[in-house]
């Protein structure tokens, strides 16, 4: 059985594993799973793996984005069209649908080419969690039917995002949840390593698709990777990171429609060097309590900017959060379309520089980040990136 118990936000592991597996743990977000041509892709870089011999895991998100067929907003939209104020019990659980269709279509497709699969949700796997509705967090993964499936010469095929709570109701695990799934369940099993695998070729040093000048990185040290995943990096998700600090399994994240060879995510403070990489957030919206607070430690998911303001992403969740807030600290004002950025060293921060649009949020010892609206969001990158990556 696999232990975490969350202290100040780091998950520690307690591992009592009989078998020595030593899978490769595979993730495949949404844009790998989103038609027949990036399914071919995804089941390439699976079928390398089984063909050698490897015991292989896949954890599955739901297929496709925004505006397809089983993509999580789409099912979401689902219940808005019935009414805005959804209870998180139902909502958790239309959340956890796309990823159940994913891994059952997607053991099929590999059946279907030739490897013996089976699919798994997340009661399935053994992933119990607290009762955080949206956005709860894994205690606990008795992965004993994955080893069972894995001894007996099939892939593993996870629905990742999801676990139950001690009274089996599904719970999800929060934004970027399958990338948390894949690396608890690597821990679990004791992973040779984890490939997390998306429509990009790695950790670019700032978002490619607004900054041309953008390059990706071949390695990247685990806790300047946790530092930018919590300023709003989006490739691989902050508590993904924060899981795999207590083990030595590496995380390389890698493209889908590529043989790139990705960045890797490692521990090995030798491998470390000058380097300055930026992250950002869009799509926040800016809320002023009207009284004081500790919203960070009340509120999941809150950007805490001073006693009084805080951001939240405009997501499914963003209705609850907001009663929480005016529930614990009075009446609040509302505004939209703000966005952060934030360079990330992993030496001294130099001086930060004065932005006459943008409010600075924070100079401390290796991060200097900006508020700003998101409008002018590409601006900001690309002045930041020329300042200070050209640095390195």
């Amino acid at each position: 059985m696999f232990v975490l118990a969350s202290y100040n936000s780091f998950f520690f592991f307690e591992i009592a594993m009989a078998e020595n597996l030593s899978p490769i743990v595979m993730k495949f977000g949404g844009t790998s799973l989103r038609d027949e041509s990036s399914r071919e892709s995804a089941l390439t870089h699976i079928k390398r793996y089984a063909e050698a011999g490897e015991k292989v895991v896949v954890v599955v998100s739901a297929m496709g984005r925004k505006g397809e067929p089983y993509s999580t907003d789409t099912l979401v939209n689902l219940l808005k069209q019935v009414g805005p104020s959804i209870c998180p019990r139902e909502l958790d659980l239309i959340m956890s649908v796309g990823e159940s269709i994913s891994s059952a279509f997607f053991t099929h497709l590999l059946s279907q080419n030739g490897l013996d699969a089976v699919s798994f949700n997340g009661r399935q796997a053994g992933i119990l969690t607290d009762d955080n509705a949206g956005n709860a967090e894994i205690l606990e993964i008795n992965p004993v039917r994955i080893v069972e499936a894995l001894n007996e010469g099939n892939i593993a095929v996870v629905a990742g995002f999801q676990g139950v709570n001690d009274r089996g109701d599904i719970r999800t695990l929060g934004r970027g949840g399958s990338d948390t799934s894949a690396v608890a369940l690597a821990a679990a099993l004791e992973a040779e390593k984890v490939e997390i695998f998306s429509d990009v070729d790695g950790i670019a040093n700032c978002d490619p698709k607004l900054v041309s000048g953008s390059r990706y990185l071949a390695s990247i040290s685990v806790n300047q990777m946790l530092a930018m995943a919590d300023e709003g990096s989006r490739v691989i998700h902050p508590r993904a990171i924060k899981a795999s600090l207590k083990t030595t399994t590496p995380i390389v994240v890698r493209n889908t429609f590529s043989d790139s060879p990705g960045t890797l995510i490692h521990h090995d403070k030798s491998l470390d060097k000058k380097r300055v990489a930026i992250a950002h957030r869009e799509g926040m919206v800016l809320v002023e309590c009207e009284y004081d607070h500790d919203a960070k430690n009340d509120v999941d998911g809150v950007v805490k900017i001073d006693s009084r303001r805080v951001l939240l992403r405009d997501d499914a969740y963003l209705s609850g959060k907001l009663s929480q807030l005016e529930e614990n600290f009075g009446f609040y004002k509302l505004s939209r379309n703000w966005a952060t950025a934030s360079v990330v060293f992993n030496s001294k921060a130099p001086e930060a520089s004065e932005l006459d649009y943008a409010e600075l949020l924070d100079s401390s010892e290796n991060i200097i980040s900006y508020l700003l609206k998101e409008p002018r969001i590409r601006e900001t990158l690309n002045f930041l990136h020329a300042k200070y990556t050209l640095e390195e």
